[in-house]
């Protein structure tokens, strides 16, 4: 297997969302990054596995120690979304600190910061994504940022914050610290059909928390801090069923799925998935390859290029106490297939077999 892989601001570090007609790109921006030189002050990623839509280059800087600058040239706009996750198979995590627009050239800025498993600052490989992309052939696109940490009441986002392809408002509350119930129109699919949904979460800010969707379709996240002590946090989502995390829906192969950890039984692990090349279901085959350590195959959707990402899930049981997160390992091309291997630890960085969702997503042109 290959591996490798391959402006005003709200607070202090988020964007304020502007009106979609003030954006100087008439076209969507999408963009996936493998930064994978964490000591290096700025370097242009030329890795091969990354990609801006504005076909400018992506430069990566380092400003601290686990703080990052992701710089997407010629992509500047307002809104959208960010997610990042940290590579290389150790207990680390990364959040999404803040993105808006250069104020001296006409690029989009992302800031990364990542984390030990103990919450100190720590320099980290990770891929980060973006798209603001409100358009869709097929299924079912939502993605959202949340702009409080504690809401009062069930708060409705403004336009700005989101977009929902069935064309419904999107809500979220504060059911109790560190746990957030969103709300949308259902799924458009016409029953019986059952497509697997792709989500995944990302906490924003610049202080070490994770956060985690619930169970499949529970539309629930919960954030916590590097002890697993529940924590008030905002956060973005991205969910949908037969697109990919940068919102297409036709042009690249793409797969997501689910290895529920918690299940395992005998050395063996399930899960659901869904693949763009398979209709209606499946394509997907997981392993467990020790405590904590998971391979998922896509199958068909082996290309030269593309990107993964994971997040963990919460436990079946809204009840139940999360109990880590996850990290990639490795993700790449294994004959027609996609192999991506993920590691998963509980709180304080201890290998443990946790729920996780994976996605895969080639260029829409491979």
């Amino acid at each position: 297997m290959a591996v490798g892989i391959s402006a005003l601001l709200l607070g202090a570090a988020f964007a304020v969302p502007g009106p979609a007609g003030a954006d100087p790109l008439a076209d969507p921006v999408t963009a996936t990054v493998w930064a994978d030189q964490p000591t290096i002050a700025e370097y242009r990623v030329t890795n091969g596995y990354s990609v801006n839509s504005a076909d400018g280059d992506i430069v990566v800087r380092r400003t601290a120690t686990g703080a990052y600058t992701v710089e997407l040239e010629g992509a500047a706009t307002t809104g959208g979304v960010a997610h990042v996750v940290a590579y290389g198979g150790g207990p680390v995590h990364c959040t999404v600190a803040g993105w808006y627009r250069s104020l001296v050239a006409p690029d989009l800025l992302i800031q990364v910061r990542c984390f030990s498993a103990t919450g100190a600052p720590v320099d980290s490989r990770f891929v980060a994504t973006f798209t603001n992309r409100r358009q869709i052939h097929q299924g079912r696109l939502a993605w959202f940022v949340t702009d409080q940490a504690a809401p009062t009441g069930v708060r409705t986002l403004p336009a700005t914050y989101g977009y929902d392809s069935t064309g419904g408002e999107i809500r979220y509350e504060r059911l109790e610290k560190g746990r957030y119930q969103f709300r949308m129109n259902p799924n458009p699919d016409p029953p019986g059909t059952g497509y697997f949904p792709m989500t995944h979460v990302t906490a924003l800010g610049t202080g070490a928390v994770n956060c985690q969707i619930s169970w499949p379709d529970h539309w629930q996240v919960r954030c916590a801090n590097p002890a697993g002590a529940p924590v008030d946090a905002r956060f973005a989502v991205t969910y949908g069923t037969r697109v990919d995390l940068l919102g297409h829906s036709a042009g690249p192969r793409f797969a997501s799925g689910t290895l529920y950890g918690e299940n395992v039984r005998d050395g063996v692990i399930s899960g659901d998935s869904y693949n763009s090349t398979v209709d209606p279901h499946g394509g997907a085959t997981g392993a467990l390859l020790g405590t904590g350590r998971y391979q998922l195959t896509f199958q068909n959707t082996g290309t030269t290029f593309g990107t993964a990402f994971v997040n963990a899930h919460a436990p079946h049981f809204d009840s139940q106490p999360t109990r880590g997160h996850c990290v990639l390992a490795s993700w790449g091309r294994s004959g027609a297939d996609t192999v991506v291997r993920v590691n998963c630890y509980a709180w304080l960085g201890v290998p443990a077999n946790l729920n996780a969702r994976i996605s895969y997503t080639t260029w829409p042109y491979a």
